[in-house]
């Protein structure tokens, strides 16, 4: 991907979003240059004369009551033409980008061959074959493709698009992938009349289609939120979907998921580096003691395996994160992604449209897999099962498949077996507790949805040359979309605090901020949660902002009192941190970590020996705490007690020793006129880190060493014979 045109696009539309069109105009006046395309010469002239007319009248003080529309059609031209100029750029000028190779193809093809997504999608219709005809499936591809790589629909493409939607002549996966490819195709490059398209599918109301085209304007709409102002019939649109029968719901749970997206990669390496290894050690325990079949069906219910705690007792920690796994699984949290990444190479994933199939028992892709089974296999109920499962999304479901058609003969029916009986205790659940239910089936096809998404983004083929929608804020709440559709207040809180569970500290803290309630606990919980996400983030002042809000409405408890002496602290108000750290020792005297940062606190104020005794106190219930030796060395060397820091010093050099233990031990011996062992392990320090550490150590701690009767001149050729030893 050509990172330089995506970075210039996007400051070219922030220049027109933020009203500063002479800066747009200049950025797209040199790119032009570059691709010396005479028709988009002949726009941006064109834009550019109309705007300077403005300017001219604006200044005479002509008054024009058609001025605010000129303006605004001025930024849409300006928009429009940055969009054609990046498209442009990535087809002639981008080095490697093989998706613009493809799409430069397509042009050609379009041009000798009068090829349009109108022309496409009526042949698709019209050609009287089953779904499963490779014929079919083939014109379906192509029109995917077509759409995908289209940066506008013209007039007869989308009545024709508009006239399917809804007609009954597209299958239901059909529907859905062309739903997907218009989406993508607006994520790359922004046209009205795929925003109409889309609508139109989310309007025909048909299960499953119109929860990916919702998905998808929610989407698109995130994008480009800062210009739609400039389509008010694209807003009026948005107002007329926000009447819709649970739409605020549903957004509201488009928008859980995405923020769920966004702690894939630490899922993914948490399970690689964490729980597999650990798996890997108890294999042979979990073959012989664990029930397998109960592991898998109960897992939907969130009760644990009880002959867990008996295996796992060698890793307990083990038990508890597969328990966490089990219940961000229930919530939506894409636990999957690293065990089916490796799978995406079969040759079912070189068609781009199957990436956004959605999984179908009739499929005769999965049905050529499972043609050579055994009779007494039951292929129909295990697909089925297998179409009916919550938690594995289209994509992995068919690579699942794939996957189990290279095991032999017996792994493929053991597996499938398994999976089969799984899938009559899904239907048993569903059946008694109506799981899924509409709300919580529709809820299901989002996330499985934004799922197929984020693997076409992170794992194509083709992602280098595709812009990451999921490496953007995601913010979605903070658009005229999110005012339009979402009227419940309390959805904001709930999106702060799902931030703030999957450590998004960051945009947590921008939404609690706005946020405002009546009832004071929950203000001063409210401000609690918004000093603790700044502290997260070592914003330390912002966070004591908020610590001290929540002080002023209530009792302060000890987290309170420790949080706003942890940030004193970090923001060098010592004496300030003392007081509450003092506070906080009275409500809990045997907290030694308080005891600790009250000798920190001493010592950064220059009382060594208060510092001593707090240091003491930790060493005295932690006999094994290797790192309070390091405070209790320097504070009895200040003190003047050489021979009990002396003692520490040798233990810590024996301890993997840092180059600073090295300085102060060095610091110590020359304050006991030891001239020759100090240099020593001056040097030692030098060796271990770097000259400039030491000489910096040195001069810091000038005046400590000038009060054991070292004078400037020999603290200076000190350095020097460091310096000259370390050449």
């Amino acid at each position: 991907m050509d990172a330089n045109i995506y970075t210039e696009y996007k400051e070219i539309c922030k220049f027109i979003t933020d009203n500063k069109l002479s800066n747009a105009f200049l950025s797209l006046s040199e790119i032009i240059k570059k691709l010396n395309s005479q028709k988009l010469k002949i726009s941006f002239e064109n834009v550019k004369e109309t705007y300077s007319y403005f300017l001219e009248y604006n200044l005479k003080g002509v008054e024009d009551p058609e001025r605010e529309k000129i303006y605004k059609s001025v930024q849409k031209k300006l928009y429009e033409i940055a969009d054609t100029v990046k498209s442009e750029y990535l087809l002639k000028l981008a080095r490697r980008n093989k998706l613009s190779a493809q799409k430069q193809l397509l042009n050609e093809q379009i041009k000798d061959n009068k090829i349009t997504p109108a022309t496409e999608l009526i042949d698709l219709v019209n050609c009287n074959l089953s779904p499963e005809n490779e014929e079919r499936k083939l014109k379906l591809h192509k029109l995917f493709f077509i759409l995908w790589l289209s940066d506008y629909l013209g007039e007869e493409d989308y009545s024709v698009i508009k006239k399917y939607s809804a007609s009954g002549k597209l299958y239901y996966h059909e529907s859905s992938v062309i739903v997907s490819a218009l989406t993508i195709s607006l994520l790359r490059h922004f046209d009205e009349m795929k925003f109409y398209a889309l609508f139109d599918f989310y309007d025909a109301d048909k299960p499953g289609v119109w929860n990916r085209a919702l998905v998808g304007i929610l989407l698109v709409s995130y994008i480009y939120d800062k210009r739609l102002y400039l389509y008010p019939n694209l807003i009026a649109k948005l107002h007329s979907v926000s009447k819709d029968e649970g739409i605020s719901k549903h957004t509201e749970e488009i928008i859980y998921q995405i923020i769920r997206s966004r702690e894939t990669e630490k899922l993914s390496k948490k399970l690689q580096d964490e729980i597999i290894p650990e798996m890997q050690k108890f294999r042979p325990k979990i073959q012989d003691k664990l029930n397998l079949d109960d592991i898998i069906s109960e897992g939907l219910t969130e009760d644990l395996n009880p002959d867990w705690e008996e295996i796992f007792d060698d890793a307990p920690e083990l038990l508890d994160k597969m328990a966490d796994f089990s219940k961000m699984q229930m919530e939506g949290s894409d636990v999957f992604m690293s065990a089916f990444a490796q799978f995406k190479n079969f040759p079912f994933f070189r068609q781009t449209a199957n990436w956004f199939m959605p999984f179908y028992p009739e499929n005769s892709d999965i049905k050529n897999i499972f043609s050579d089974t055994e009779d007494d296999f039951d292929f129909k109920t295990f697909v089925e099962g297998l179409e009916r499962s919550a938690f594995i999304c289209n994509s992995d479901k068919y690579s699942f498949c794939f996957n189990i058609g290279m095991m032999p003969a017996a792994q493929k029916k053991m597996i499938t077996e398994l999976f089969k009986q799984e899938s009559k205790q899904m239907q048993e659940i569903t059946d008694e507790d109506k799981l899924l239910n509409k709300e919580t089936e529709d809820k299901h096809i989002f996330i499985q949805y934004i799922q197929d998404l984020y693997r076409f983004f992170k794992l194509h083929p083709l992602k280098n040359d595709i812009e990451d929608i999921f490496e953007t804020d995601l913010d979605i709440h903070n658009t005229e979309l999110y005012s339009i559709l979402v009227k419940d207040e309390k959805v904001a809180e709930k999106i702060a605090e799902l931030n703030f569970k999957k450590g998004f500290y960051a945009d947590a803290a921008e939404i609690l901020e706005k946020l405002k309630f009546d009832d004071l606990k929950k203000e001063a919980k409210r401000f609690e949660k918004t000093g603790f996400c700044y502290q997260k983030i070592k914003n330390y002042k912002k966070a004591l902002d908020f610590y001290k809000k929540a002080e002023i409405i209530r009792d302060s408890s000890i987290w309170l009192i420790k949080k706003i002496a942890f940030c004193n602290r970090k923001l060098q108000n010592f004496e300030e941190a003392l007081k509450y750290y003092l506070q906080a020792e009275k409500e809990d005297e045997e907290n030694l970590q308080i005891q600790a940062n009250i000798g920190h606190c001493y010592l950064a104020s220059g009382d060594y020996e208060n510092a001593l005794k707090k240091y003491f106190k930790v060493e005295y219930y932690e006999p094994d705490n290797k790192t309070v030796m390091r405070p209790l060395a320097w504070c009895s060397f200040v003190v003047g007690k050489f021979d009990t820091a002396e003692s520490y010093y040798k233990k810590l050099l024996k301890e993997n020793p840092t180059a600073y233990d090295f300085i102060n031990y060095g610091h110590l011996l020359i304050s006991q006129k030891k001239n020759a062992e100090a240099a020593e392990m001056y040097v030692k320090a030098a060796e271990k880190g770097n000259i400039r550490t030491v000489e910096d150590s040195i001069e810091e701690d000038k005046d400590i060493l000038k009060k054991y009767g070292l004078t400037d001149d020999k603290i200076n050729l000190l350095i020097d014979y460091i310096k000259i030893k370390t050449l």
